[in-house]
């Protein structure tokens, strides 16, 4: 019996070392099978997503680029219209200090025009601004900083750098009034510098021109020629520019004042000496 019983025994571990040899093989087969099986699987994974959800999630993130985009665009537009605000307010920063400049600039040159203008045979008295002015058909009158404790009185005359401006009519402590040629209640009497001819001329009320009222032995000067003070009225001092002969109509003639009365800033009281 011990024979047979190991003769089985044999034949069984020979059995058993084939089936395990059998599975060994199997496995390592399904193993390298499926290892095959899942490297196509990811590759087809990735394929489907690469085809697939990659368009997906590119239409799915479009609106929001375009609403980040136009996010970035709106804050650019933010900042360049803050910047835009801060350049106009420089602008008007910068022009309102062009135009004190220009302002400074015009008064100095008319000071030192003024400096110039009085002659020798003229004693200046006070130089003044133009405080503000009285304009009216009837009346042509401006006012000036200056009065009877600088030594204005009534009738002294009032030049700048261009000429003849009028004569002082009022006068109060710090303040004075001043007629203009132009006004229709003021006569002067004048004279050409060409020939001397003597006449007495008048405001018209344009604040622009003077008219004759009289003229010596009916002489009717020429256009264009330069009148001044004759100083024979004893109210304005000799040889104070007034303007030129501008047109002559019916035995009349126009004289057009070297003053811009419009313009008058700065302005001296004058006497003579």
């Amino acid at each position: 019996m011990a024979p047979r019983f190991k003769v089985k025994v044999l034949q069984t571990s020979k059995i058993l070392k084939n089936a395990a040899i059998i599975s060994i093989v199997l496995l390592s087969f399904f193993l390298v099978f499926f290892s095959k099986s899942d490297y196509l699987l990811i590759n087809s994974i990735k394929s489907i997503s690469s085809n697939t959800i990659t368009p997906i999630t590119k239409v799915i993130s479009s609106p929001l680029n375009f609403i980040s985009n136009l996010a970035n665009e709106f804050n650019q537009f933010k900042n360049l219209k803050f910047e835009n605000k801060l350049l106009q307010e420089e602008i008007i920063r910068l022009k309102k200090w062009q135009t004190l400049a220009i302002q400074n600039t015009r008064e100095n040159r008319v000071l030192k025009r003024l400096l110039n203008a009085t002659d020798n045979n003229l004693k200046l008295v006070k130089t003044a601004s133009l405080v503000n002015r009285n304009d009216t058909f009837f009346s042509k009158l401006i006012n000036i900083n200056a009065g009877y404790e600088s030594n204005i009185k009534q009738n002294m005359s009032a030049i700048n750098e261009r000429g003849l401006i009028g004569k002082v009519i009022q006068t109060s402590p710090s303040k004075s009034r001043v007629l203009l040629l132009t006004d229709p209640n003021l006569s002067i009497s004048i004279k050409t510098v060409s020939n001397g001819l003597f006449s007495i001329v008048t405001g018209v009320g344009d604040n622009k021109h003077l008219i004759s009222k009289f003229i010596k032995d009916d002489q009717i000067p020429k256009v264009g020629d330069i009148v001044v003070t004759s100083g024979t009225a004893q109210i304005f001092p000799v040889d104070l520019l007034v303007g030129k002969i501008s047109k002559i109509e019916n035995d009349r003639f126009y004289v057009l004042p070297f003053v811009d009365f419009n313009n008058i800033d700065y302005v001296q009281i004058v006497t003579s000496k």
